[in-house]
């Protein structure tokens, strides 16, 4: 549309153009160049201020100039009012048609400007948007450094059931009114956006340290049906994660709070929960607390081990157990290792808790094997873009005496951290690579590395990030890009993982593309060593 108003200008300004160097010609001859230059400031008037403006300047410049300003050969006849209209019709036409063009042009790259920074199918703002909301937070300056915000993001698990099921249209309109209900609910202060089709981000001022009102009102929400408008209720199985920071810590890094809050909420919705609140706005000496609740923590047994099985999609059976935590808080309750992972890097505690759960791994291990059982087992070992060679020194011991099979041992590395490995840490990764165990570059897909820089490296298999996996389920360009990802890994002899698989549609679309090894909640979520399914694991 805004393509044809600048052409439907054009043609007219051609015309006009035509119809004027006509009347011109039969008029007797053409105006000095000292008179033509006139032209030019009233052009300008039109471009900078538009074509109402040019049009009053042109109407004054013309008064002004009078009928006699043009040479005498221009006017046909000694008739003055022909030469004095003629040079009305001029002094307006520039401007107003050079107004128009430039409001047409501007107004075009308005709309284009503006649409980068909304959702597609709804209109709210996008990522791109909430960034920019976030900053000027940051920059607010009647807020104190110490000012708190909710991040709230909002996961719709069974999105594309409903858009399969009303179609995509009513889907996303139902999306835009779920924001719009949630706005209204939570107050005016809450600034809701749209990261992806089925993820509502919200970020709102939190006026109170212990305010649980956000919480249990949008716990209540979460759990009713959506009404369209036409009536029909709808239930959009949502969770929802909620993440308290400070002005600070907006200010020093908008884009990773955001980024934690995303990861945050995609973890609450693999565990099936649905809402999941986390405080990181403490200053440093509570955080230093932290530390010493969290260490306590790990010496009275509050933190266990959990094991979520893999699924081989060549056997069809689980045939990895991939390490995680949870934390038994005495206040909080059961905490998940995603809500205390970024206190743990913030607090630089990375390495007491690798250190803890390579001894609590290997101790479960040496049990299992005296059951006759030695399971594959996948141990994260980079909780940010560095690897500590203590770590892997520490794993490499307990292979050694414990005498399990490093063939069952998968070390999974942040393909970010691969990329960035000291010397030292390269040597040590590649002599666990060497005496057998299996290198996985975790979070592949979001943009650190590519296939071709991996194969120079230590590694055997892929871990695909969630985000990749989730945009191809809802996007034909997103799937054809997953597959040929795969395809080019399966060509350079890696292994593919791909974790968070939620749905059937997910589970049943990785299998179709040859996705080796599948973790989700769909399948199984993780759990107790004694609540491991055998009968299943190989």
């Amino acid at each position: 549309m805004q393509a044809e108003s600048v052409f439907i200008a054009s043609f007219v300004l051609l015309v006009l153009s035509a119809a004027i160097v006509r009347l011109v010609i039969s008029s007797g001859g053409l105006p000095s160049i000292y008179s033509s230059l006139i032209y030019i400031p009233l052009a300008i008037v039109g471009l900078l201020f538009g074509f109402r403006a040019g049009l009053l300047f042109g109407i004054i410049t013309a008064i002004v100039m009078g009928p006699f300003a043009l040479s005498s050969p221009f006017i046909s006849d000694n008739l003055v009012s022909t030469g004095w209209v003629f040079l009305l019709m001029s002094c307006t036409f520039v401007p107003v048609i050079t107004g128009l063009v430039s409001s047409t042009l501007k107004t075009t790259l308005r709309r284009e400007q503006h649409a980068k920074f909304r959702h597609q199918e709804t209109g709210l703002p996008n990522i791109k948007a909430l960034l920019g909301y976030f900053k000027s937070l940051s920059k607010n300056p009647r807020l104190s450094d110490e000012s708190l915000f909710d991040i709230i993001d909002i996961r719709l698990k069974n999105f594309d059931d409903i858009q399969q099921k009303i179609g995509t249209e009513k889907a996303h309109r139902l999306v835009k009114l779920m924001a719009k209900q949630l706005s209204e609910l939570l107050g005016n202060q809450v600034h809701f956006g749209q990261a992806s089709d089925n993820e509502l981000i919200g970020v709102q001022h939190a006026a109170e340290k212990e305010n649980h009102n956000v919480q249990d009102n949008l716990k209540e929400y979460l759990q009713k049906e959506v009404q369209a408008e036409d009536g029909t209720s709808y239930q959009l199985d949502p969770s929802a994660s909620i993440l308290r920071v400070n002005k600070r810590q907006l200010t020093e890094s908008s884009q990773e709070v955001l980024k934690r809050s995303r990861d945050r909420a995609y973890r609450v919705k693999d565990t099936g929960d649905i809402l999941s609140f986390f405080d990181e706005s403490e200053p440093a000496q509570q955080q230093s607390s932290f530390s010493k609740q969290f260490k306590d923590a790990l010496i009275n047994n509050e933190i266990s081990l959990l094991y979520q099985p893999r699924l081989s999609t060549v056997t069809g059976h689980f045939e990895t157990l991939e390490v995680s935590s949870r934390w038994l808080h005495p206040t909080r309750g059961d905490i998940i290792f995603s809500e205390f992972a970024s206190m743990i890097k913030e607090n630089q505690l990375t390495k007491d808790y690798l250190m803890w759960m390579i001894e609590s791994c290997f101790a479960d291990l040496s049990q299992l094997t005296q059951e006759q059982r030695q399971p594959k087992v996948s141990i994260d070992i980079s909780l940010g873009e560095d690897v500590e060679p203590n770590v892997l020194y520490a794993l490499a011991n307990k292979i050694q005496t414990t005498d399990y099979p490093p063939t069952r041992i998968c070390i999974e590395v942040l393909d970010s951290a691969l990329m960035n490995l000291t010397p030292k840490t390269r040597t040590y990764l590649e002599k666990l690579h060497n005496i057998g165990c299996n290198i996985i570059a975790d979070h592949f897909g979001e943009g650190f590395s590519t296939i071709q820089s991996l194969f120079k490296l230590p590694v055997d298999a892929i871990k695909l990030s969630d985000e990749l996996i989730h945009s191809a389920a809802s996007n034909s360009d997103a799937k054809r890009q997953l597959a040929s990802i795969v395809k080019i890994a399966h060509a350079k002899g890696l292994r593919t993982i791909a974790t968070g698989v939620n749905s059937k549609e997910k589970l049943l679309l990785l299998k179709h593309i040859g996705c080796e090894e599948l973790q989700g909640s769909v399948l199984t979520p993780p759990v107790l060593k004694e609540a491991l399914p055998w009968e299943r694991i190989k």
